[in-house]
C-alpha cells in the first residue's frame, strides 16, 4: 500500500503525543511494519477510540482485551 501523506520512514517519536499520532497513523493506514507489541500495549487504551473500528477490533482480539 502506498502511503501518500507523510514520509515517516525515519521519524522517531519523542513524547507521548507524537507516539499516539504515529501509532494512530500507522494502524489506520495498515502499516504494521516495525510496530512493537510493548509500545502498542502501552498506548492502545489511549488511542483505541481514534482507530478504524475494524483494525481496533483486530488488535483487541490479538491482545485479548
Amino acid at each position: 500500500m502506498f502511503i501518500w501523506d507523510y514520509k515517516i520512514k525515519n521519524f522517531k517519536p519523542k513524547n507521548e503525543v507524537e507516539w499516539q499520532w504515529f501509532l494512530i497513523r500507522k494502524i489506520n493506514y495498515g502499516d504494521f511494519k516495525g510496530l512493537k507489541k510493548n509500545i502498542l500495549l502501552k498506548y492502545f487504551p489511549k488511542i483505541k477510540n481514534q482507530l478504524d473500528p475494524a483494525k481496533r477490533k483486530m488488535l483487541e482480539i490479538y491482545f485479548g482485551f
